[in-house]
Formats: C-alpha cells, sequence, structure tokens
C-alpha cells in the first residue's frame, strides 16, 4: 500500500456506476467481520459460577473415566502409571476448555453419564453375571452410549469448526460463492442524492434472526465516496440492520474499511474504534514477535504506520486491540536517499509515516452523523468541525492547538467560538459569553447570528486590543458568565436559512465548533510547508517507549486502546518507538542492549525528526524498562540542543556537578525555573530563546518536552533522585510518576537487579543530602482494582481512571493538585514522623464494594 492510497483520494470521475455488484465485496468483509466476532468471543468475568461449572465438567469426565476402571489393569509400573496421570490432566484440560467455550460438548457429556448409570449401574464394558442377566449383555449398551458419544462430540467439535473457521473463510476468500443467491439480495428503491460528491447504495438480504429463531429479510446501505469501480473508497458509513450488524463511519479503500473509522454493532451497541499511530523501529525483531538474542538494526532507524482496532464499548473482544500495518517499515537512509535522487521527494523523513496519519477524519472521534453531512455539501475538502478545542494562554494572546490565525488584524486577545448546529435540528442554545471584559450595549436590532458562540478574552486589559471587537464578533462582551434570553427581533425564515448556509459553507453539516479568525490544519505530511504549518499551529507528538519483552505491534495495540478510550484530540500525533526489548528470559539482554548508546543515538534522531516535520511539542511516555531506556539517554547528555531548556531564574551556587548533561548546574537544591512559580501563568520561558521564536515558523527551533510520565518505570529509585530528575528538570515543567507499591513484575526486578525500582515505591521523592522534595507529582495506583492483571504492571491503557487522569496530563497539562476531580491528597512521613510531602491518590471506591 503507498502513502498516498491512505488518504482522500479525489476521483477524477465514476467510470462505473455504484450498485449492488460493486458492493459485493464490501459486503462479504463485512459478514467475514460479523462471522470473526462470534468465533473469537467476548471477554468474560472470572465469576464462581465458571469455577463450579468446571468443577462439573471435571467430575463428569472423571466419571466416566473410572467407571468399571478398578477392574482394568492401565498401569503395571511406576513410569507407565506417570504417563497415564499426565495423560489424564491434559485431557481434563481439553475437555474442561472446550466444555467452556462449546457448551453442547458439556450437555453430551451430561447425557453420557446418565445414560451409563442407568444403563450399566456402574460397570463400564462388562458387567459381571447375575442371575437376571447371566451372560452380561448390558455391557453392549455401555459400548454403544461411549461409541454414539464419541461421534456426537466429534459432529459438533466439526460444526463449531466449519461456522467459525471454514465458514468465514469461504464469505471472505471463495470466488465461485454466488452472494445473490445465497443470501437472496433484492433491489431497494435508491434515494435520489442531493450531493455529486456522496451516493447512496441500498439492499436488502436473508438473515438469521436470534431472537425470533427464524430467518428474516434486513436491509445494508451504504453512503458516502466511491472509486473508479464503484467500490466504496474514501469517507463513507456502512449501516447494517442485522442484530450483530455494523454501523461503521470512516475511511475505506477500494472496498474494505482501513481506518480512521467509527463502529458500532446495530443491536448490542458493542462499539469499536480504529485510529492509526506511526512507529519508529530500531530492532532487528519481527513486528509481532521478539527474539532473545535481540539486537539493533545495523540499518538504523525505520519508520512506518499501523491501523489498530479497538473495543471502546460494551463487550470487549478477544481479538481486540488488532494491529494492521498499512505502512510497512522503511529505513531512514533509503527515505533520505530517495530525496537525494529525487528532487519532488519530500526531505523530511517523518513524511512517509506522517502521510498514513494526516487524513481529516481523525476527527471522527466526535461521532457527528455522517448521513446529515452528505446533504448539500459543497467541499469535502473542508475540515470537520470540532467537539472540543483547548485554548492557552501565552506571551503573545491565546493559543489555539491545531489552529492558525488566519485574520492578522484580529484581537490576539480574544477568540470567538460558535457552536454550529446541523440544519434539521433548528436553532439551539443562546449566546454564552465569558467573563473578563468591559460590557458594551449592542444594537438590538441589527442582524445578529443566531448559532451560540463562547468569547473567551485572554484578561482584562492584556494586550492593545483587549477592549477591541473581533472581525466576526456579532455582540459585545458582558463582565460575568451569563445566559442571555432571546433577542427580541426573530429573522424571517429566508434570512435565517441564508445565515446558516453562510456560517456553515465549505464544511460538513454537522453540529461542532468553529473558532472565527481561525483557520484548523488537519493535514501534516512533513513536506517544508506542512511542517511550518504544523509548527504555526501547534502540532504535538505523543510518543510512546515501551518496556522489555514487548513486540512492536503489542505496543501499538497498547497505545491504541490507551487513545481509543481517552479520545484524544487530532493535533496531537501518536507514535511509538520501538527498540530492541528481548523475551521474557532476556532480561539482562534488554537492559544492556536498551541502555547502550546506538538505542540512544537512535532515539535523538528520532526526536531530531519529529522537530524538523514542525511539531512544536512532545510529550513523553515510558512503560516499565522504556523509563530506563529514555533516562539514561539523557543522563549521557544525548538531548542536549535537541529539547529546549528552561530558564533558570534563581540559583544559588552550593555543590558542583559535572556528570554528562548536569555540566554547568551548580546547584540541586535552589535551582528555580520560571515556569515553577508560574504554573497558571503563560508559556514557560526556555533557555537560550523567547515567546517570539516559539512562536515562530521556524521548525529548526528546539522541541519542548511538555510532559514527562512514567508509567510503572522500572528504572533505579536511587539513580532517579540523585542524577535523572536533575536532568529531566531541565527540560520538563511536567513530570508524572505512576507507581504501585503491588507490581509484581517490579518485585522481581528488584530481586535481580538489588536495587529499589521507582515504579513500586509510592512514596514523595526526595533528594537526601539537601532533603528537597522533588517536583514530581506521584501518583499512587495500588488501591485501582478494575481492569487489572493480577501482576499489576500494564493497566493504564484500560483502567478508565487512569485513562482520563492521563488525557489531563496530556492534552489540558493539568498537575496532580488540578485534578481535585479524580485525585485526592495524602501526607507522607519520614522516619522521624514528620510531614515530608504527599502522594495523590484516585477518589474511587474498590470494586468490591457494593451497597447493601
Amino acid at each position: 500500500m503507498s502513502p498516498m492510497s491512505s488518504a482522500i483520494i479525489e476521483p477524477s470521475g465514476t467510470n462505473v456506476e455504484p450498485s449492488i455488484d460493486t458492493l459485493m465485496l464490501t459486503f462479504r468483509f463485512m459478514v467475514h467481520r460479523k462471522l470473526r466476532r462470534k468465533a473469537h468471543g467476548q471477554y468474560r468475568r472470572h465469576s464462581t459460577r465458571r469455577y463450579i461449572f468446571s468443577a462439573i465438567v471435571i467430575a463428569l469426565f472423571l466419571t466416566l473415566i473410572g467407571i468399571g476402571a478398578q477392574k482394568l489393569e492401565l498401569a503395571t509400573t511406576w513410569p507407565e502409571l506417570a504417563l497415564l496421570v499426565i495423560l489424564l490432566v491434559v485431557m481434563i484440560y481439553v475437555v474442561v476448555k472446550v466444555s467452556i467455550v462449546i457448551r453442547w460438548c458439556f450437555y453430551w457429556l451430561v447425557l453420557a453419564t446418565l445414560a451409563l448409570f442407568i444403563i450399566n449401574g456402574g460397570s463400564f464394558f462388562e458387567q459381571l453375571p447375575t442371575p437376571s442377566n447371566p451372560d452380561g449383555k448390558m455391557a453392549l449398551g455401555a459400548k454403544i452410549v461411549l461409541v454414539i458419544l464419541a461421534l456426537v462430540e466429534c459432529i459438533t467439535l466439526g460444526i463449531v469448526f466449519l461456522m467459525r473457521v471454514s465458514y468465514p473463510r469461504i464469505i471472505l476468500r471463495a470466488k465461485w460463492l454466488n452472494c445473490k443467491t445465497w443470501w437472496r439480495i433484492r433491489e431497494m428503491p435508491q434515494p435520489s442524492s442531493k450531493s455529486a460528491n456522496y451516493k447512496t447504495v441500498i439492499f436488502s438480504y436473508l438473515t438469521w434472526d436470534p431472537d425470533e429463531y427464524r430467518l428474516e429479510r434486513r436491509s445494508v446501505s451504504y453512503v458516502g465516496e466511491f472509486d473508479e469501480l464503484g467500490r466504496p473508497h474514501g469517507l463513507g458509513e456502512w449501516t447494517d440492520h442485522t442484530f450483530t450488524g455494523e454501523a461503521l463511519q470512516g475511511i475505506w479503500e477500494h472496498g474494505v474499511p482501513i481506518g480512521p473509522f467509527k463502529s458500532q454493532e446495530y443491536g448490542t451497541g458493542n462499539a469499536f474504534s480504529n485510529i492509526r499511530i506511526g512507529f519508529c523501529k530500531n530492532s532487528t525483531d519481527k513486528d509481532s514477535s521478539t527474539a532473545f538474542s535481540t539486537a539493533r538494526d545495523p540499518k538504523g532507524l525505520s519508520y512506518g504506520a499501523a491501523a489498530v482496532e479497538c473495543s471502546v464499548s460494551g463487550k470487549f473482544f478477544h481479538h481486540l486491540p488488532y494491529v494492521r500495518i498499512i505502512g510497512k517499515g522503511v529505513l531512514r537512509s533509503d527515505l533520505e536517499q530517495r530525496a537525494k535522487d529525487d528532487l519532488e521527494a519530500p526531505s523530511v523523513s517523518l513524511t512517509y509515516p506522517l502521510s498514513f496519519l494526516s487524513t481529516y477524519t481523525e476527527s471522527l472521534q466526535s461521532r457527528p452523523s455522517i448521513r446529515g453531512s452528505f446533504r448539500g455539501i459543497s467541499s469535502r475538502r473542508s475540515a470537520p468541525l470540532s467537539k472540543s478545542i483547548v485554548v492557552r494562554y501565552t506571551d503573545r494572546g491565546i493559543f489555539i492547538p491545531g489552529y492558525i490565525r488566519s485574520r492578522r488584524r484580529q484581537d490576539v486577545n480574544e477568540v470567538m467560538i460558535r457552536r454550529v448546529c446541523p440544519s434539521d435540528t433548528g436553532i439551539e442554545g443562546q449566546r454564552i459569553v465569558a467573563p473578563g471584559t468591559s460590557e458594551t450595549d449592542g444594537d438590538p436590532s441589527a442582524p445578529q447570528s443566531q448559532v451560540p458562540t463562547l468569547l473567551i478574552p485572554a484578561s482584562s486589559g492584556g494586550g492593545s486590543g483587549a477592549s477591541s471587537q473581533s472581525e466576526d464578533s456579532d455582540s459585545g462582551s458582558v463582565k460575568r458568565l451569563s445566559i442571555l434570553d432571546p433577542l427580541p427581533t426573530t429573522p424571517s425564515p429566508e434570512d435565517e436559512r441564508r445565515s446558516l448556509d453562510k456560517e456553515r459553507k465549505k464544511r460538513l453539516n454537522q453540529a461542532g465548533l468553529m473558532v472565527d479568525g481561525w483557520r484548523q490544519v488537519v493535514d501534516v505530511d512533513g513536506r517544508a510547508s506542512s511542517a511550518i504549518a504544523a509548527s504555526r499551529a501547534g502540532y504535538e507528538a505523543l510518543v510512546f517507549v515501551h518496556g522489555y519483552n514487548c513486540p512492536l505491534t503489542y505496543g501499538i495495540a497498547r497505545l491504541g486502546q490507551l487513545l481509543s478510550l481517552g479520545e484524544f484530540p487530532p493535533y496531537i500525533k501518536p507514535f511509538i518507538f520501538s527498540w530492541p526489548s528481548s523475551t521474557t528470559m532476556g532480561y539482562f539482554n534488554a537492559k544492556s542492549v536498551g541502555c547502550s548508546d546506538d538505542v540512544a543515538k537512535d532515539f535523538r534522531q528520532f526526536i531530531v525528526d519529529l522537530q524538523e516535520a514542525g511539531f512544536r511539542r512532545v510529550h513523553i511516555l515510558v512503560h516499565s524498562m522504556g523509563a530506563r531506556i529514555v533516562l539514561s539517554a539523557l543522563r549521557k547528555g544525548y538531548f542536549d540542543g535537541v529539547f529546549a531548556e528552561r530558564e533558570v531564574i534563581d540559583i544559588e551556587p552550593s555543590m558542583n556537578s559535572t556528570y554528562g548533561s548536569m555540566t554547568g548546574l551548580r546547584s540541586r537544591r535552589t535551582v528555580r525555573y520560571r515556569d515553577s512559580v508560574l504554573s497558571h501563568g503563560p508559556t514557560p520561558h526556555l533557555h537560550g530563546t523567547n515567546s517570539d521564536s516559539l512562536d515562530s515558523d521556524d521548525p529548526s527551533r528546539p522541541i519542548q518536552l511538555a510532559t514527562f510520565t512514567l508509567l510503572n518505570p522500572d528504572a533505579d529509585l536511587d539513580t532517579f533522585l540523585e542524577e535523572d530528575y536533575w536532568t529531566l528538570s531541565k527540560y520538563c515543567p511536567h513530570v508524572t510518576l505512576y507507581a504501585d507499591a503491588h507490581d509484581g513484575a517490579l518485585f522481581w526486578s528488584e530481586v535481580l537487579g538489588r536495587k529499589k525500582s521507582l515504579g513500586r515505591h509510592p512514596r514523595t521523592l526526595i533528594y537526601g543530602p539537601t532533603s528537597e522534595v522533588l517536583d514530581v507529582d506521584v501518583v499512587d495506583t495500588t488501591s485501582l482494582d478494575v481492569n487489572i492483571h493480577s501482576i499489576r504492571h500494564n493497566f493504564f491503557n484500560l483502567n478508565r481512571m487512569l485513562v482520563d487522569d492521563l488525557y489531563e496530563v496530556v492534552v489540558l497539562g493539568r498537575r496532580a493538585r488540578e485534578r481535585e476531580g479524580r485525585l485526592s491528597n495524602r501526607w507522607t512521613f519520614s522516619d522521624d514522623g514528620t510531614e515530608n510531602g504527599e502522594v495523590y491518590t484516585f477518589l474511587c471506591a474498590p470494586s468490591y464494594v457494593v451497597n447493601k
């Protein structure tokens, strides 16, 4: 697949008219998706009922084996007895597993046991002669029961294999299958389309109704774009009205949904999300597995992209997250060579993965109604409306990530945000104005926009234009947040229609937010012009560094689940840095290779490429041994000149330190940074830069390390207190540590390494020589017990409390003390009983606490 195939392609003209015949490939693929979900099954709670069921199965199976076994000499020596026991254990395990998945196997087992008891009365094959049965003829009946049981069990397993394995493959791949005949497909009246860009195809087919236990006819429709062969291609929505059918909205490629997309089962409500993630890999391992003797790839970095589908609501399925590599890894050296050989080729290496990530439908996270968006649209290249907008205050006025100010004369200290409503919902809401500006009296008789607006000024009197109005502002400001009464004059329906059409021109007809005088930047592909646009729009990168024994696809799946549940904004582009992480038994090998200079240089090069692509800020999430890898690179000074240094405003020399990048840092105890004392103020100053350079269009300036989050880090506690923190604090103003006192993986790390692990001690971090409390938000996750494995080492992407907390850290930049609705602080004490700091815990009850 080429990089350009991931973007929405402008069709030059449709050669084949979309019809039922052209949608058969898509129909078969969607049926295959439905059957695959059923075959893999859903996660189920490990309840007491399941253990009782397993015990009953074992008892029944042992009963069948034991009937009459007293008369059989099955084992005469110890080796034979040991082999018999092993075979018996394996058979019990297989029977229990199969019976849990296929309940009919359990039912046949119960019937056979009852029949044997009735027929044989306790004997297995033979029955001793009795006055009533001198020849023992009833043994024949027991043999027949056992033969029938084996036959029925085999037939049941064969049917299940056919329906769950063979049939889905036939549906997807068999060219001889006539879909119209098999499903009795019929045409339905096609609605007239009001758009030249989007068309609709509707048909019906026969399907099995699980509720009514009979065949019923259901309808299927597709609304969206098509390629020259009449197959879904581009933006579109598929709706299958069967019970487990899907309503899937997103990006299609030649008849197949490739993502990003949102999907939901029609009857069950189970929801799924598909997002795209870029990756940077420097190991020789395969994408889906690791090797014990892993090593760094001598050819260097390779870039690519993947699409990952995750469950987000309702039942969660075993086969999800599912990772599909849509952009195979290409060596960075090859990308550079292409740029040298072809003058038209992009010179930025990250252009390749970004070409897969830059699609405006990433804003589908808001799940707008795509059917409404296909009516009367004038330009499908227009950006979708956002459901949420982040507004930041900087030294140069208001800044909106993902947007560029399109009007130079606009007041930099205020911004007008409008809520746009679909035409079929009418006028909703009143005007909302935020505090901070003087109240002016507008002309009530003047034409007013009926779209609700939100006026956000930076501060009272802050800037030359603080009292002036935006060019698109419809009314004056007020002193306090208020909801005004409806305007006394109501425009005519014709004026209302013209006003709404003007506001929604070149936009999808959906509800959302629109910023007056600002242009949304939705496509960032790493090229020179795009890098400047990304820099001006404040695009940010989220980099995840996984732990040891983690293949590339597994790391992508974990990050994809986090982003799918958190619904991070589209201006934050996700990436994963995959390093040689070895296998379960290769802990020391992974530590040695990961902390090497070669891996550190590769990670530095990756950050430099992000900087050249126009990213202004980067958020780094490190999990397990990934923390050791990144902290080691920071400690060795590999990021000097790459990350922008914070401005030191207070320092008193009392100690000297010349370790690595710590050279010149004369005092650890008294170093103070500007943003440490202005936590709610403007954007932090950086050493060697000013606010003008930060907001400039030059993508080569140092990149800001906005947040650094440690998730159950496998790093030495003492080394972090003495060295790593002081290096990290030079670059990052917001460091968060999530620690768990019951982390089983870090327990063995401490045993093997004979050092305390940073992620297993949720306490206040204090630098011993000076007793200084480090500026790190320590969050204790020990009390959490939902969606957490017994090892308690890898749950940051599933636990809802932790997912929402990470969203506030990365997107909103809130410190722990500002997240009062989710966190509660508790004091920690030193050995002498004095208070020495605070640690934060989550405000939630344990899962076993219920109402009486």
